[in-house]
C-alpha cells in the first residue's frame, strides 16, 4: 500500500505545486496516475487528508537536507546557518504557488494545526543540534541552547512571513519574495551569532 501511496503523493504534488490545492480535483489526480477515481479514494476518502501528507512529504524531503547540512558542522557554525537558510529558500521557491496561490478559506476548512506544530518543532529541533554541536565545539558561546533555537526559528519564520503576507492575501505570487527573504534571514543570522561566536 505505501508504493501507492507514495505514488499518488508524487504525482498530487506535481499538480498542486503547478495548479494550487482549490483548482486540482481527485479526478485529475486519478487521470494522471491512470486509475479510478474510486481506486484513489480507497488511499485518500478527501481531498484534505492528501494534501496533508503532500505537505509532510515536502516538509520530510527538507528536514533530511537540512540534518544532512547540520552533519557537516566543522567550526563554522554562521556558514551552515546560512545553508540551512539557503536550502529553505530552494524549498520555497519550488513550491512558492503551492504556499500562496490558494483560497484561504477553503484551506482553513483542514485541521493542519498538529501537522503545522510538528513541522516547527522539527526546525526546532534541527537548530538545536546545530547549536549545539557549535557549543560543544568551543566555537559558540550560549547558555541556553533550547530558548536560542526556538527563538532563532520564530525569528526566521517571521521574517518569511513578512515578505509573504501580501501575497497570500492577494492570492497572487511574486517569487522575487523568496529572495527579500533569503537574504533577511542572513542578516538577521549573522547579527545573532557575531556576538556569540568565539573567534580567538
Amino acid at each position: 500500500m505505501e508504493n501507492r501511496k507514495d505514488q499518488i503523493i508524487e504525482v498530487a504534488l506535481k499538480r498542486f505545486s503547478h495548479f494550487g490545492f482549490h483548482k486540482t480535483t481527485m479526478n485529475e489526480i486519478a487521470d494522471d496516475l491512470r486509475i479510478t477515481k474510486a481506486n484513489l479514494y480507497y488511499y485518500y476518502p478527501d481531498k484534505p487528508s492528501l494534501i496533508i501528507d503532500v505537505l509532510c512529504k515536502i516538509a520530510s524531503d527538507l528536514h533530511e537536507a537540512e540534518l544532512a547540512i547540520v552533519e557537516k558542522y566543522n567550526g563554522d557554525i554562521l556558514k551552515v546557518v546560512n545553508e540551512v537558510i539557503e536550502t529553505r529558500s530552494r524549498f520555497m521557491r519550488k513550491y512558492y504557488l503551492f504556499q500562496i496561490n490558494e483560497n484561504l478559506d477553503w484551506i482553513k476548512g483542514i485541521d493542519l494545526t498538529d501537522t503545522m506544530e510538528k513541522f516547527y518543532k522539527r526546525d526546532v529541533e534541527v537548530l538545536k543540534s546545530l547549536l549545539n554541536k557549535a557549543v560543544e565545539a568551543g566555537e559558540l558561546k550560549m547558555n541556553n541552547i533550547d530558548e536560542a533555537a526556538v527563538c532563532l526559528t520564530e525569528i526566521q519564520k517571521g521574517i518569511a512571513l513578512l515578505h509573504t503576507v501580501a501575497d497570500v492575501i492577494t492570492g497572487i505570487p511574486n517569487d522575487s519574495n523568496v529572495d527579500k527573504i533569503l537574504e533577511s534571514q542572513k542578516r538577521s543570522a549573522k547579527l545573532i551569532f557575531d556576538g556569540k561566536i568565539n573567534r580567538n
